[in-house]
């Protein structure tokens, strides 16, 4: 139980100082969320090594999409909410780390947790910031706005974390072939989701091909 509480306190804390980023520095509410994005997935890193059971992790999250819902519903920490897109990449994130914390947990495979989290919390804001550093090739899917910069600052963060790991089985043999498949994989699927679908189809589609690579 002390952990869930140091946990949501630092979540809280992280809110706050977010916050205050919106409100007293005019800090745009775009930037906030990508530091709450990539902050709350480091965070998120920990829960195999100080949450020992799946219950802690469900009440953990549970709790998270429950302080969303209070903060959409009476406008409270600004800096998560006040976008003026469409994006269900708040709620999708805490249903997605819970859903990589039971498969590690069921399996005892750690990889099925920190891969799809770490190509989450890092290659998705990369290409964030690449595509509107660069801005080069923009294109449109389903309406969005996308840019070849931004798919590739994903795939050089995604192979690189692939990279870092270097899953077992096949993958040893000819470690490039699958892991450049992979990265491409994700790359694609970042691509054309839209509208924070990929906190959810990131990590799945992760999931899958480490399970096809190394079952």
């Amino acid at each position: 139980m002390l952990a869930l509480a140091l946990y949501a306190l630092l979540y809280l804390a992280l809110f706050g100082f977010t916050d205050i980023l919106y409100h007293k520095f005019g800090v745009n509410a775009e930037t906030t969320r990508k530091i709450v994005h990539v902050c709350t997935g480091a965070i998120a890193l920990s829960f195999p090594v100080y949450l020992t059971e799946f219950w802690q992790a469900a009440v953990l999250c549970g709790s998270f999409l429950g302080l969303l819902f209070a903060c959409e519903r009476f406008c409270w920490f600004q800096s998560i909410t006040a976008i003026k897109r469409k994006s269900y990449g708040s709620w999708l994130f805490a249903l997605v780390v819970l859903i990589c914390f039971w498969i590690q947990w069921k399996t005892g495979n750690l990889q099925y947790y920190y891969i799809p989290l770490l190509i989450l919390s890092l290659a998705d804001p990369a290409a964030a910031f690449a595509g509107q550093k660069w801005r080069y090739r923009p294109f449109r899917i389903f309406g969005q706005a996308k840019t070849i910069s931004g798919s590739l600052g994903f795939l050089v963060v995604c192979l690189a974390i692939l990279w870092g790991f270097h899953p077992g089985g096949q993958i040893n043999q000819t470690p490039w072939l699958y892991i450049g498949a992979m990265a491409l994989g994700l790359t694609i699927t970042e691509a054309i989701s839209v509208n924070g679908w990929d906190n959810l189809t990131i990590p799945v589609v992760a999931i899958g091909l480490i399970y096809l690579i190394n079952p």
